[in-house]
């Protein structure tokens, strides 16, 4: 029996694992929009009929496209107050998101996709080192903590723990939610205060 329970435990990793490494398992839809936990992504679709009292298609289309690009900015805007960033954050990812698809209906309306990056809400340095853990939720601004103290980073990616590198911080969540240093590793605390911060999961939270 130790032997069966062997290797079903091997055959569970490996397909948490596996799942682990699925590009949807790192997605989540915020307010309309979708964010990318692992490419530091969030991008919002918009979509606009054309205008019939223009000639034409070809008359038609660049109106329906900014009209289209306006609709996703706001779904952006939206996505990004949700997940806790404030005013000059928002503004600069939106100034700064560009169109990543984008449909031209023959008809001369207009379905486009905006893609915002995380590093453009926010002025953040790379963080002293990776973390891992064996879970945790998504968040754009995880609180690191140690000794007592607590910081918060700029921002967090998250990815497979099988592709952790060797020098990941192994970290716990408190009952707060805080992803604790080790004693060992406490000096690094300040280090990670206004960071963007690379977090290895073992398993994404759904």
């Amino acid at each position: 029996m130790g032997i069966v329970r062997q290797l079903l435990l091997v055959v569970l990793l490996a397909a948490g694992s596996a799942y682990a490494r699925e590009s949807g398992a790192w997605k989540r839809t915020v307010a309309g929009a979708e964010v990318d936990w692992n490419a530091g992504t969030i991008t919002a679709e918009g979509g606009a009929a054309a205008d019939l009292r223009m000639p034409g298609p070809n008359s038609a289309r660049p109106g329906a496209e900014r009209a289209a690009r306006a609709a996703a900015a706001s779904k952006l805007r939206a996505a990004l107050r949700e997940l806790g960033l404030d005013q000059d954050a928002e503004k600069g990812a939106v100034e700064h998101a560009t169109v990543s698809r984008i449909e031209y209906q023959s008809n001369g309306g207009v379905v486009l996709w905006l893609t915002a990056k995380f590093c453009d809400a926010t002025v953040e340095k790379a963080a002293p080192r990776p973390l891992s853990v064996s879970t945790v939720p998504f968040r754009f601004s995880p609180t690191i903590a140690a000794g007592g103290r607590s910081v918060r980073a700029a921002s967090a990616t998250y990815h497979a723990a099988a592709d952790c590198p060797t020098d990941a911080i192994v970290v716990k969540r408190n009952d707060k939610g805080h992803l604790v240093l080790p004693s060992a590793e406490a000096g690094l605390i300040d280090s990670f205060a206004g960071a963007a911060v690379v977090i290895y999961v073992e398993k994404p939270e759904p």
